[in-house]
Protein backbone atom coordinates (compact mmCIF):
# COMPACT_ATOMS: atom_id res chain seq x y z
CA UNK A 1 0.00 0.00 0.00
CA UNK A 2 1.51 3.15 -1.15
CA UNK A 3 0.35 7.00 0.30
CA UNK A 4 2.44 9.74 -1.09
CA UNK A 5 1.51 12.28 1.47
CA UNK A 6 3.80 12.39 4.38
CA UNK A 7 0.62 12.79 6.51
CA UNK A 8 -0.34 9.16 5.48
CA UNK A 9 2.87 7.46 5.79
CA UNK A 10 2.94 4.61 8.71
CA UNK A 11 6.61 2.85 9.63
CA UNK A 12 6.70 0.08 11.77
CA UNK A 13 10.45 -0.61 13.14
CA UNK A 14 11.90 -3.71 14.17
CA UNK A 15 15.31 -3.72 15.09
CA UNK A 16 17.12 -1.13 13.20
CA UNK A 17 14.70 -2.20 10.42
CA UNK A 18 11.98 0.73 8.54
CA UNK A 19 8.94 -1.15 7.05
CA UNK A 20 6.47 1.04 4.79
CA UNK A 21 4.32 -1.24 2.21
CA UNK A 22 1.93 -2.66 4.42
CA UNK A 23 -1.96 -3.25 3.05
CA UNK A 24 -3.51 -2.33 6.34
CA UNK A 25 -2.43 -0.68 9.40
CA UNK A 26 -4.35 -0.40 12.70
CA UNK A 27 -2.68 1.60 15.74
CA UNK A 28 -5.35 1.55 19.47
CA UNK A 29 -4.67 3.64 22.01
CA UNK A 30 -7.16 3.13 25.24
CA UNK A 31 -8.12 3.41 28.51
CA UNK A 32 -9.39 0.55 30.94
CA UNK A 33 -7.92 -2.13 28.03
CA UNK A 34 -4.80 -4.97 28.47
CA UNK A 35 -3.10 -4.13 26.48
CA UNK A 36 -3.43 -0.38 26.56
CA UNK A 37 -1.93 -0.06 23.52
CA UNK A 38 -1.93 -2.56 20.51
CA UNK A 39 -1.43 -1.83 16.52
CA UNK A 40 -1.57 -4.74 13.63
CA UNK A 41 0.20 -4.85 10.51
CA UNK A 42 -0.28 -7.31 7.83
CA UNK A 43 0.76 -7.48 4.22
CA UNK A 44 -0.67 -9.59 1.26
CA UNK A 45 1.31 -9.77 -2.14
CA UNK A 46 2.20 -12.20 -5.03
CA UNK A 47 5.60 -12.01 -4.89
CA UNK A 48 8.09 -14.60 -4.02
CA UNK A 49 8.80 -15.21 -0.15
CA UNK A 50 12.58 -14.32 -0.80
CA UNK A 51 11.83 -10.67 -1.64
CA UNK A 52 9.96 -9.84 1.78
CA UNK A 53 12.87 -12.40 4.00
CA UNK A 54 13.20 -9.02 6.46
CA UNK A 55 9.42 -9.21 7.23
CA UNK A 56 9.64 -12.55 7.42
CA UNK A 57 12.38 -12.63 10.69
CA UNK A 58 10.04 -10.14 12.53
CA UNK A 59 9.39 -12.46 15.93
CA UNK A 60 7.64 -12.02 19.02
CA UNK A 61 9.57 -10.54 21.64
CA UNK A 62 11.36 -8.07 19.04
CA UNK A 63 11.43 -4.36 20.12
CA UNK A 64 9.12 -2.24 17.75
CA UNK A 65 8.04 1.14 17.15
CA UNK A 66 5.57 2.93 15.17
CA UNK A 67 5.25 6.38 13.49
CA UNK A 68 2.28 7.68 11.97
CA UNK A 69 2.20 10.96 9.80
CA UNK A 70 6.27 10.72 11.28
CA UNK A 71 4.77 10.84 14.68
CA UNK A 72 5.79 8.81 17.22
CA UNK A 73 2.53 6.75 18.19
CA UNK A 74 3.72 3.30 19.44
CA UNK A 75 6.50 1.74 21.89
CA UNK A 76 6.00 -2.00 22.87
CA UNK A 77 6.79 -5.98 21.51
CA UNK A 78 5.87 -7.92 18.94
CA UNK A 79 3.53 -10.11 20.38
CA UNK A 80 1.86 -12.53 17.58
CA UNK A 81 3.65 -12.98 13.91
CA UNK A 82 1.34 -15.23 11.67
CA UNK A 83 2.78 -16.17 8.19
CA UNK A 84 0.86 -18.07 5.39
CA UNK A 85 1.43 -19.10 1.52
CA UNK A 86 1.36 -21.06 -1.35
CA UNK A 87 2.38 -21.22 -4.84
CA UNK A 88 1.12 -17.65 -6.25
CA UNK A 89 0.42 -15.92 -2.71
CA UNK A 90 1.62 -14.50 0.93
CA UNK A 91 0.46 -13.48 3.58
CA UNK A 92 1.79 -11.77 7.19
CA UNK A 93 0.31 -9.97 9.72
CA UNK A 94 2.10 -8.96 13.15
CA UNK A 95 0.75 -7.70 15.84
CA UNK A 96 2.66 -5.97 18.62
CA UNK A 97 1.31 -4.68 22.07
CA UNK A 98 2.63 -2.70 25.29
CA UNK A 99 2.25 -3.53 29.08
CA UNK A 100 0.62 -6.59 28.02
CA UNK A 101 3.33 -8.60 30.77
CA UNK A 102 1.40 -6.54 33.45
CA UNK A 103 -1.67 -8.39 33.00
CA UNK A 104 0.54 -12.01 32.76
CA UNK A 105 3.64 -11.96 35.63
CA UNK A 106 2.54 -11.82 39.01
CA UNK A 107 3.49 -9.28 41.76
CA UNK A 108 7.09 -10.41 42.82
CA UNK A 109 7.59 -9.73 46.64
CA UNK A 110 9.61 -10.83 49.33
CA UNK A 111 6.99 -10.37 51.91
CA UNK A 112 3.80 -9.37 49.43
CA UNK A 113 2.89 -6.85 51.84
CA UNK A 114 2.98 -3.30 52.24
CA UNK A 115 2.65 -0.74 55.33
CA UNK A 116 2.32 2.92 55.77
CA UNK A 117 2.88 2.98 51.38
CA UNK A 118 1.23 5.48 49.04
CA UNK A 119 -0.18 4.28 45.39
CA UNK A 120 2.90 5.73 44.01
CA UNK A 121 5.51 3.46 46.01
CA UNK A 122 3.55 0.64 45.86
CA UNK A 123 3.10 0.23 41.93
CA UNK A 124 6.84 1.82 41.30
CA UNK A 125 7.82 -1.62 43.71
CA UNK A 126 6.08 -4.05 41.59
CA UNK A 127 6.44 -2.63 38.19
CA UNK A 128 10.16 -1.86 38.81
CA UNK A 129 10.67 -5.85 38.73
CA UNK A 130 9.25 -5.87 34.73
CA UNK A 131 11.23 -2.83 34.02
CA UNK A 132 8.29 -0.87 33.61
CA UNK A 133 8.07 2.72 34.87
CA UNK A 134 5.01 4.58 36.30
CA UNK A 135 4.10 8.29 35.16
CA UNK A 136 1.35 10.29 36.21
CA UNK A 137 -1.19 12.09 33.79
CA UNK A 138 -4.42 14.29 34.09
CA UNK A 139 -3.15 15.61 37.92
CA UNK A 140 -1.44 14.61 40.80
CA UNK A 141 -0.75 11.66 42.19
CA UNK A 142 -2.65 10.47 44.91
CA UNK A 143 -0.96 10.85 48.57
CA UNK A 144 -3.31 8.78 50.50
CA UNK A 145 -1.11 5.80 52.73
CA UNK A 146 -2.71 2.32 52.52
CA UNK A 147 -2.00 1.25 56.56
CA UNK A 148 -1.50 -2.48 54.94
CA UNK A 149 -2.34 -4.25 51.84
CA UNK A 150 -1.05 -7.93 50.62
CA UNK A 151 -0.83 -9.57 47.35
CA UNK A 152 -2.65 -12.50 46.72
CA UNK A 153 0.07 -15.23 45.42
CA UNK A 154 -0.16 -15.64 42.02
CA UNK A 155 -2.28 -12.47 41.72
CA UNK A 156 -1.29 -10.31 38.26
CA UNK A 157 0.20 -6.83 39.01
CA UNK A 158 -2.47 -4.91 36.85
CA UNK A 159 -4.72 -6.56 38.86
CA UNK A 160 -3.13 -5.73 41.82
CA UNK A 161 -2.80 -1.93 41.04
CA UNK A 162 -6.00 -1.98 39.57
CA UNK A 163 -7.97 -3.19 43.29
CA UNK A 164 -5.75 -0.47 45.03
CA UNK A 165 -6.72 2.37 42.68
CA UNK A 166 -10.32 1.03 42.62
CA UNK A 167 -10.71 2.89 46.46
CA UNK A 168 -8.94 5.82 45.78
CA UNK A 169 -11.81 7.97 43.94
CA UNK A 170 -12.80 10.26 46.86
CA UNK A 171 -9.79 11.52 47.59
CA UNK A 172 -8.52 12.44 43.67
CA UNK A 173 -12.18 13.12 42.29
CA UNK A 174 -11.46 11.42 39.46
CA UNK A 175 -12.19 7.41 37.95
CA UNK A 176 -8.29 6.12 37.99
CA UNK A 177 -7.70 4.48 34.88
CA UNK A 178 -4.42 2.78 33.53
CA UNK A 179 -2.90 3.09 30.07
CA UNK A 180 0.41 3.81 28.38
CA UNK A 181 2.00 5.99 25.96
CA UNK A 182 4.24 6.59 23.46
CA UNK A 183 7.39 5.59 26.09
CA UNK A 184 5.67 2.14 26.87
CA UNK A 185 5.27 3.60 30.56
CA UNK A 186 2.45 2.68 32.73
CA UNK A 187 -0.25 5.79 32.95
CA UNK A 188 -1.91 6.63 35.61
CA UNK A 189 -4.92 8.71 34.51
CA UNK A 190 -6.32 10.80 37.23
CA UNK A 191 -7.78 13.46 34.67
CA UNK A 192 -8.67 14.76 31.28
CA UNK A 193 -5.71 15.47 29.54
CA UNK A 194 -4.39 16.58 25.96
CA UNK A 195 -6.19 19.31 25.11
CA UNK A 196 -10.01 19.96 23.42
CA UNK A 197 -10.51 19.19 19.72
CA UNK A 198 -14.12 19.53 17.53
CA UNK A 199 -15.73 16.50 15.51
CA UNK A 200 -18.94 18.37 13.69
CA UNK A 201 -21.57 16.45 11.36
CA UNK A 202 -20.89 17.22 7.95
CA UNK A 203 -17.46 18.75 8.08
CA UNK A 204 -15.16 16.12 9.59
CA UNK A 205 -17.47 13.18 10.63
CA UNK A 206 -17.20 10.49 8.20
CA UNK A 207 -19.44 8.15 10.98
CA UNK A 208 -21.09 8.76 14.01
CA UNK A 209 -22.94 6.49 16.34
CA UNK A 210 -24.20 7.07 19.82
CA UNK A 211 -25.55 4.59 22.22
CA UNK A 212 -27.24 5.44 25.23
CA UNK A 213 -27.50 2.61 28.14
CA UNK A 214 -30.34 2.77 30.62
CA UNK A 215 -31.04 -0.55 31.60
CA UNK A 216 -32.58 -1.38 34.71
CA UNK A 217 -28.46 -1.13 36.42
CA UNK A 218 -28.96 -0.51 40.08
CA UNK A 219 -28.42 3.26 40.62
CA UNK A 220 -26.61 3.05 44.40
CA UNK A 221 -23.68 1.20 45.06
CA UNK A 222 -23.43 0.83 49.18
CA UNK A 223 -19.66 -0.66 49.98
CA UNK A 224 -19.71 -2.94 52.95
CA UNK A 225 -16.40 -4.16 55.04
CA UNK A 226 -14.66 -5.76 57.63
CA UNK A 227 -11.35 -4.52 58.78
CA UNK A 228 -8.79 -5.83 61.20
CA UNK A 229 -8.53 -5.02 64.72
CA UNK A 230 -5.96 -3.38 66.32
CA UNK A 231 -5.47 -1.60 69.62
CA UNK A 232 -7.13 1.47 68.88
CA UNK A 233 -9.98 0.36 67.00
CA UNK A 234 -11.50 -3.06 67.60
CA UNK A 235 -14.10 -4.35 68.09
CA UNK A 236 -18.22 -3.19 66.77
CA UNK A 237 -16.17 -0.39 64.85
CA UNK A 238 -14.15 -2.87 62.64
CA UNK A 239 -16.23 -5.87 62.50
CA UNK A 240 -19.28 -3.75 61.75
CA UNK A 241 -17.42 -1.15 59.12
CA UNK A 242 -20.06 1.47 58.02
CA UNK A 243 -20.46 1.83 54.36
CA UNK A 244 -21.18 5.00 51.59
CA UNK A 245 -24.15 5.01 49.34
CA UNK A 246 -23.78 7.52 47.04
CA UNK A 247 -26.19 8.03 44.28
CA UNK A 248 -25.45 8.38 40.35
CA UNK A 249 -26.88 10.79 38.23
CA UNK A 250 -28.93 8.20 36.14
CA UNK A 251 -32.03 9.29 34.57
CA UNK A 252 -34.19 7.59 37.69
CA UNK A 253 -34.45 6.05 40.86
CA UNK A 254 -33.26 2.34 40.64
CA UNK A 255 -32.82 0.15 43.53
CA UNK A 256 -28.65 -0.43 45.36
CA UNK A 257 -26.31 -2.92 44.40
CA UNK A 258 -23.81 -4.07 47.47
CA UNK A 259 -20.31 -3.95 46.43
CA UNK A 260 -17.64 -5.41 48.96
CA UNK A 261 -14.92 -3.85 49.21
CA UNK A 262 -11.49 -5.61 48.22
CA UNK A 263 -9.62 -4.78 50.68
CA UNK A 264 -10.41 -4.77 54.57
CA UNK A 265 -11.08 -1.96 55.70
CA UNK A 266 -13.92 0.24 58.60
CA UNK A 267 -12.42 3.87 56.90
CA UNK A 268 -15.53 5.78 55.55
CA UNK A 269 -13.99 7.55 53.00
CA UNK A 270 -11.85 4.77 51.53
CA UNK A 271 -15.34 2.79 51.45
CA UNK A 272 -16.91 6.12 49.92
CA UNK A 273 -14.25 5.63 47.14
CA UNK A 274 -14.64 2.22 45.97
CA UNK A 275 -18.50 3.31 45.79
CA UNK A 276 -17.38 6.72 44.14
CA UNK A 277 -15.07 4.21 41.43
CA UNK A 278 -18.28 1.79 41.05
CA UNK A 279 -20.63 4.58 40.31
CA UNK A 280 -17.91 6.53 37.32
CA UNK A 281 -17.94 3.40 35.46
CA UNK A 282 -21.71 2.69 35.60
CA UNK A 283 -21.59 6.23 34.57
CA UNK A 284 -19.12 5.72 31.85
CA UNK A 285 -21.00 3.32 30.18
CA UNK A 286 -24.49 5.25 29.50
CA UNK A 287 -23.20 7.24 26.93
CA UNK A 288 -20.70 6.05 24.56
CA UNK A 289 -20.65 8.27 21.02
CA UNK A 290 -18.13 6.63 17.99
CA UNK A 291 -17.29 8.99 15.91
CA UNK A 292 -15.02 8.36 12.22
CA UNK A 293 -13.01 11.10 10.90
CA UNK A 294 -10.42 11.30 7.83
CA UNK A 295 -6.47 11.31 8.77
CA UNK A 296 -4.82 10.64 11.90
CA UNK A 297 -4.42 14.34 12.97
CA UNK A 298 -6.78 16.17 15.04
CA UNK A 299 -7.39 20.18 13.74
CA UNK A 300 -5.24 21.19 16.88
CA UNK A 301 -2.29 19.67 15.58
CA UNK A 302 -0.50 16.07 16.37
CA UNK A 303 -2.52 13.19 16.63
CA UNK A 304 -5.60 12.34 18.22
CA UNK A 305 -5.21 11.47 21.77
CA UNK A 306 -6.73 9.23 24.03
CA UNK A 307 -8.02 10.96 27.31
CA UNK A 308 -8.49 13.86 25.57
CA UNK A 309 -11.33 16.51 25.23
CA UNK A 310 -13.67 16.03 21.83
CA UNK A 311 -16.70 18.40 21.52
CA UNK A 312 -19.47 16.80 19.16
CA UNK A 313 -21.50 19.10 17.27
CA UNK A 314 -23.89 16.90 15.46
CA UNK A 315 -28.06 17.72 14.98
CA UNK A 316 -28.58 13.72 14.64
CA UNK A 317 -27.02 12.68 17.84
CA UNK A 318 -28.75 13.63 21.86
CA UNK A 319 -24.80 14.55 22.55
CA UNK A 320 -25.26 17.84 20.40
CA UNK A 321 -22.54 20.37 21.47
CA UNK A 322 -21.48 18.35 24.64
CA UNK A 323 -17.88 17.80 25.76
CA UNK A 324 -17.23 14.05 26.05
CA UNK A 325 -13.75 11.98 26.77
CA UNK A 326 -11.77 10.30 24.25
CA UNK A 327 -11.58 6.52 26.04
CA UNK A 328 -10.15 5.23 23.02
CA UNK A 329 -8.65 6.41 19.81
CA UNK A 330 -7.86 4.21 16.83
CA UNK A 331 -5.60 4.88 13.25
CA UNK A 332 -6.47 2.40 10.55
CA UNK A 333 -5.07 2.46 7.00
CA UNK A 334 -6.10 0.42 4.11
CA UNK A 335 -6.97 0.59 0.42
CA UNK A 336 -10.53 0.21 0.66
CA UNK A 337 -11.02 2.56 3.06
CA UNK A 338 -8.00 5.25 3.42
CA UNK A 339 -6.64 6.65 6.24
CA UNK A 340 -9.08 7.31 9.35
CA UNK A 341 -9.16 7.55 13.05
CA UNK A 342 -11.99 6.15 15.23
CA UNK A 343 -12.77 7.76 18.41
CA UNK A 344 -14.88 6.09 21.23
CA UNK A 345 -16.26 8.69 23.32
CA UNK A 346 -17.11 8.00 26.90
CA UNK A 347 -19.36 9.86 29.11
CA UNK A 348 -16.93 12.98 31.06
CA UNK A 349 -19.28 11.79 34.23
CA UNK A 350 -16.89 8.71 34.30
CA UNK A 351 -14.32 11.07 35.70
CA UNK A 352 -16.44 12.11 37.96
CA UNK A 353 -17.12 15.52 40.13
CA UNK A 354 -14.76 15.90 43.04
CA UNK A 355 -15.52 14.64 45.82
CA UNK A 356 -14.39 15.11 49.38
CA UNK A 357 -10.67 14.07 50.05
CA UNK A 358 -9.55 11.19 52.08
CA UNK A 359 -8.59 12.22 55.58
Amino acid sequence: MVFPRPTEQAVLIVNGMHYTDWESVMVRHALRDVPPYHCRFTCSEGLPLSKNFGVMQIKPGDVCSVTLAGQRAFYGNVETRQVYYDAHRHHIEIQCATNLETATASVISKTGEWKDKTFKQIGQDVLKKLGINMVFEGGSEPSYKFPRVSATPGESVHDFLDMLARSLSAETGVGISFTSNIDGDFVVIMGPNGGTDAVVEGDNIIIGREVIYNASMAGTTPVISQGPGNDEKHGADVSHAPFFSGNMEALGEIAPAVVVSELPTSDKNFLKGRATSENKWKADDRITVTVTVHGWLRPSGGLWYRDQNVIVTSPMLIMQNESLIAKSVMFTQDNTTGTRTTLELCNPLALGPLNPAIK
